[in-house]
């Protein structure tokens, strides 16, 4: 697998530098009310290498963790802490970071008296005081509490200009009697009670009239005396304080939709189905003309005169809205939640739905936000899903400028788009996945501590954005079948520290379950914790098409793979090996405790490309191929999915499958009016045969290829010679929800593979085009 990562500067809550030592920081890198993790670095940007370093500080949290070095005395709140074995040597411009978590959290004083060797830094005398600055009567803020939920509450930052002169890139600062834990839209530092909040990328300008808005949460209660001493680019500000009663003022021409905003700008809203009206109408006084588009035909949208939104529910599910005003050429997209008809809220689609991966680029973002009102180039899905990877240390949550904004944004997005959002969760591995690296990983107590402090993260955010709506979860790919292949070992005799669960403070010992230090404990812990922070989360573990010899290998399985079965025995008694050799391989995920805890499904993906990679011949030669498969081996993998679900009695999703089709189809083309281009088996432009298994086509072949791709020894009559060179499958995915599938997900598994989305998709819109012919015929799973 090929991750994209992000590197960003840390934020410093202490740091000093020595005279003739290193540079020596703190920063808290997670905080979550009963527990924190923490991290001190060290830069020897001094002459010569340090050796055999100790760090000493006065710390009130009691530190109960550590890594990257071991604390060599304790006495009270005075820590000493040393080197571990590999890095007692920091060599000239390299840098030590020793990670350790504690409790309580809520910190808001970094470790006092920091030092190096001993020896403490002098700061310079302090320079003359400037003169006081002149009240800035320009710029007024508001601090709007948007929620409020036990132990804490969210709210915005609202900051006018009311002058006439645009201010571009700025600074607020204030005194805050509460701890900030998360922020968005800006960057923040907090020192004490002092906060500092700089603008991000895209809303440093703010305009003469216009505003801009920071969200942020926080623990304890927000009250009018919370926030003073605002100062906005160095010069005194004023600001109010609002239970979000007082409407704060929206940017110049946003459309506002009524009492769905309730004060500022709403992500998404709830209705019933049947007819619901909200007023529309501009923040600013002006003429305006709008329309509406639905992204799903089962949300209606339309404009009643000029002032009335109407929106009619006509099943339960989800959509987005595009709101337009032509007149100033604004747009506004809104996520629509449709009840059932007993009024509770729609869970996962009642239809075999259809997902995608999505990263929140702007090419992503782009393609989803292009969608119609229906027909071919609409782009109607309805899940999306992403990696939260990396590990505990460096991982996903430290990739954005706030700690774990990428799962705060994704949920965000994917409700404005009318989008369930998943995370294929996977963290066990960090820079790399193998046997070695996880069997490392689960074996290290403070690494399996960071991970379920990083799991809690991802849960309380998960609990923050999407408090009363579905969230998936798929956990830990490939992690179980490393062990099934290589382990010689069922689950519960391998070694695991899930007693880091109750050290971490996730779970608390003799009030929560005892699990056991076993792999099958750790899976049966990270199951209970999902279920007992998130009970909205809709998880499940992903099983491997290669995780043999789980069962013993009654019959081995070729080297192409156990979908190849067929291929030496024929499709009846290949077929019944394969159900045979996946009943093996599900029996040890069930051994291993994928069922507990409240699991929701179970799933297994597919390879990242087909025609691609070492296979270079595979397009030409697709019989000799591991992954180009013909109709009779997607349906052995059916087989395989299907013994998955009638074994563990659970739903199966399918994801990661590839997004290319077999070239030439004859397929209409409603972007060009033509036929879809053909993909040129290079990079990023690489045949594939799942989505013209599950989603149908009829395409033109010759030679060795036509023979393959007509062949046809199962008997499905969904597969048709049509004379000459064409061929036509049918669309499968009836076939997929009889075998038990509730959610097939497509995505480009790899960084060479065919993408289906983006500003353009590199397979020609092929794949979405496709989709948007299933959604009138959309099959009931099981």
């Amino acid at each position: 697998m090929a991750f994209r990562t992000l590197t960003v500067a840390p934020l410093l809550l202490a740091a000093f530098a020595l005279q003739t030592q290193a540079s020596v920081s703190y920063q808290t890198t997670s905080d979550w009310g009963s527990g924190f993790n923490g991290q001190i670095t060290i830069v020897n940007d001094t002459g010569s290498a340090i050796n055999n370093w100790t760090v000493s500080f006065d710390f009130a949290p009691a530190i109960n963790s550590i890594w990257n070095g071991v604390i060599t005395s304790q006495t009270g709140a005075h820590y000493v802490v040393g080197p571990a074995s590999w890095n007692a040597t920091i060599p000239v411009g390299s840098t030590v970071t020793i990670g350790f978590g504690g409790a309580p959290g809520n910190v808001t004083t970094p470790p006092q008296n920091l030092s190096l060797n001993g020896q403490n830094s002098t700061p310079p005398p302090p320079p003359p005081p400037p003169p006081p600055p002149t009240q800035n009567t320009s710029i007024a803020v508001a601090v709007v509490e948007t929620g409020q939920w036990s132990g804490g509450f969210g709210a915005n930052l609202v900051i006018g200009n009311n002058g006439s002169t645009a201010v571009n890139n700025w600074t607020l600062s204030f005194n805050f009697n509460g701890v900030i834990t998360s922020l968005w839209n800006g960057n923040v530092t907090q020192t004490g009670n002092a906060v500092s909040v700089t603008n991000a990328s895209w809303n440093g300008a703010i305009a003469a009239g216009a505003n801009t808005t920071v969200g942020f949460n926080g623990n304890g209660t927000l009250t009018a005396s919370s926030a003073s001493n605002c100062m906005f680019n160095g010069s005194p500000c004023t600001l109010s304080f609002s239970m979000g009663t007082v409407t704060p003022p929206l940017a110049p021409q946003s459309i506002v939709l009524g009492t769905v905003d309730n004060g500022t700008p709403a992500l998404w809203f709830t209705i019933p189905q049947g007819t619901s009206t909200f007023p529309i109408s501009l923040s600013n006084p002006g003429t305006a003309t709008f329309s509406v588009v639905s992204s799903n035909s089962t949300v209606s949208a339309s404009l009643v005169g000029s002032t009335t939104l109407q929106v009619k529910g006509l099943a339960a599910g989800r959509a987005s809205l595009k709101v337009t005003d032509s007149t100033s050429q604004t747009t506004r997209f809104v996520g629509v939640r449709v009840r059932n008809a007993d009024g509770t809220l729609p869970g996962m689609p009642k239809y075999l739905s259809v997902g995608s991966v999505s990263e929140d680029t702007s090419d992503d973002l782009a393609f989803w936000q292009s969608f119609q009102s229906g027909g071919p180039t609409n782009k109607q899905v309805d899940e999306r899903y992403i990696y939260l990877n990396g590990g505990p240390y460096i991982g996903w949550n430290t990739w954005g400028n706030v700690n774990g904004d990428r799962a705060t944004t994704y949920i965000r997005n994917s409700h404005m788009l009318g989008m369930i959002p998943f995370f294929v969760y996977y963290n066990i591995p960090d820079g790399g996945e193998s046997y070695y690296t996880d069997s490392a990983h689960i074996a290290d107590p403070a690494y399996m501590s960071a991970y379920f402090q990083n799991l809690q993260l991802t849960l309380n955010i998960i609990n923050q954005e999407s408090p009363d709506d579905v969230v998936g979860m798929i956990l830990e790919p490939d992690f179980l079948g490393y062990l099934a292949q290589n382990s010689g070992q069922p689950a519960s005799a391998i070694a695991a520290m899930t007693h880091s669960v109750y050290t971490s403070g996730v779970l608390t010992q003799g009030v929560d379950p005892a699990f056991p230090d076993t792999v099958a404990g750790l899976v049966q812990a990270i199951n209970y914790t999902i279920s007992k922070y998130s009970p909205q989360v809709y998880f499940g573990w992903q099983m491997n098409l290669w995780a043999s010899p789980a069962g013993g290998w009654t019959t081995p399985v070729p080297g192409k793979g156990i979908v190849h079965m067929t291929d030496t025995w024929g499709i009846a008694k290949g077929r019944q090996l394969i159900a045979q050799e996946a009943t093996a391989i599900t029996n040890y995920y069930i051994a291993a405790g994928v069922l507990t805890g409240g699991a929701k499904f179970v799933s297994v993906d597919k390879y990242g490309f087909d025609a691609g990679g070492a296979e270079a011949s595979a397009a030409n030669d697709p019989a000799d191929s591991t992954w180009f498969w013909n109709n009779d081996l997607w349906q052995n993998y059916l087989v395989f999915a299907n013994t998955m679900h009638t074994t563990t009695k659970l739903p199966v999703i399918l994801w990661q499958l590839p997004c290319g089709h077999i070239n030439t189809s004859q397929a209409n083309d409603p972007y060009t009016g033509g036929l879809f281009p053909t993909l040129t088996n290079n990079n990023r432009a690489l045949e594939d045969s799942a989505p013209t298994f599950f989603l149908g086509d009829t395409f033109q072949t010759t030679g060795a290829r036509f023979t393959y791709f007509s062949t046809n020894q199962g008997g499905d009559p969904k597969v048709a010679s049509l004379g000459g060179n064409t061929i036509t499958w049918g669309s499968h995915m009836s076939d997929a929800a009889a075998a038990g599938v509730v959610s097939i997900m497509f995505g480009a598994g790899v960084g060479a593979s065919t993408n289906g989305i983006g500003a353009p998709p590199t397979d020609g819109y092929w794949w979405i085009n496709a989709v948007q012919g299933y959604y009138p015929q959309t099959v009931l799973h099981q």
